[in-house]
Formats: structure tokens, C-alpha cells, sequence
């Protein structure tokens, strides 16, 4: 569904086009596809181990947001002393265990639900959206688009 050279932009067009109520599930689990691809490659670029370690170690072993949460913890704030709520501040809406995006994305890939309301489901795209953008921001403004080919052979145990 996505390319590897599509932009962070012409991706979410491309959810967007799926915000319509007979096809507002695709839309879902597409934003979460984006979501959890960025911040995969957040962890890889901002990490401090070698990237061939956080792939193989941390993220191999990484499944939900929790997961994702705890090799941001300890890949990414050692580095930059900055955690993943202050770089995605409605965090909890992604991870709310009763109506947050991943319990949606979830259900909706277990076959739990089958239909969602657009106006439910285009909360949590848009929550799940943000999220990549503001990661994206983050990794720009710490000098590595997630967009860029990431490799970094040495750990890099000191802040930037």
C-alpha cells in the first residue's frame, strides 16, 4: 500500500482518501500501519545502540505501544533526555485501554469489530496521524528524517 519512496505527506493523503464510511476500517488500520512504521524508525534513528542492535534486540521483540514506549525509554531518552508523552502529548489516547487508537486497530484486525462509526475512527486516524508527524518533526529537528536510509554502526552513549 505504501512505497518506500512515497512522503510522509503523500502517505496520509493516501489514509485520507479511505475516511469514508464504507471504508473507514482500511483508513484505521493504515493510519496505524504509518504510525507504528514511524515510530520504528524513530527508535532506529534517534537510538543510541547501533542500528543493527535495535532492529535485531529492541524492535524484534517490540509488538504494541507499550513495547514501543519502553525502546523509545531506552534507546532514545538517554540520548536526548526527552521521553515519547513530550514528543506525542495525547500519548494516552493512542494507548487508552477502552477507546484508544490501538485498542481500534486491534480489534478491528482481530475481526472483534467489523464496523466503527467515521466520526469515532476519524478521531483516532487523526490522533494516530499527528503522532507520525510530531515524530517526524522530532527526528528533523534532532538532524534524521525517518524518510532517510539509517544506519549508525557505533553506540553513541553521550546527549546531543
Amino acid at each position: 500500500m505504501f512505497f518506500v519512496s512515497d512522503t510522509q505527506k503523500e502517505r496520509h493523503e493516501l489514509i485520507s482518501s479511505f475516511m469514508t464510511p464504507d471504508r473507514i476500517t482500511i483508513a484505521v488500520i493504515l493510519a496505524a500501519i504509518d504510525f507504528e512504521w514511524t515510530i520504528r524508525r524513530t527508535i532506529l534513528a534517534m537510538g543510541s545502540s547501533p542500528t543493527k542492535y535495535i532492529r535485531d534486540e529492541i524492535l524484534a521483540k517490540s509488538s504494541g505501544y507499550n513495547d514501543y514506549k519502553s525502546a523509545w525509554k531506552q534507546e532514545v531518552s538517554p540520548r536526548f533526555q526527552t521521553s515519547i508523552v513530550e514528543v506525542i502529548p495525547h500519548w494516552s489516547r493512542l494507548t487508552d485501554k477502552t477507546s484508544g487508537a490501538a485498542r481500534l486497530r486491534g480489534q478491528i484486525l482481530h475481526g472483534v469489530r467489523v464496523t466503527v462509526s467515521t466520526e469515532f475512527a476519524s478521531t483516532r486516524i487523526d490522533d494516530l496521524l499527528s503522532a507520525s508527524e510530531l515524530l517526524e518533526e522530532f527526528s528533523i529537528a534532532k538532524g534524521k528524517s525517518v524518510y532517510s536510509r539509517i544506519v549508525r554502526r557505533k553506540n553513541l552513549n553521550t546527549s546531543v
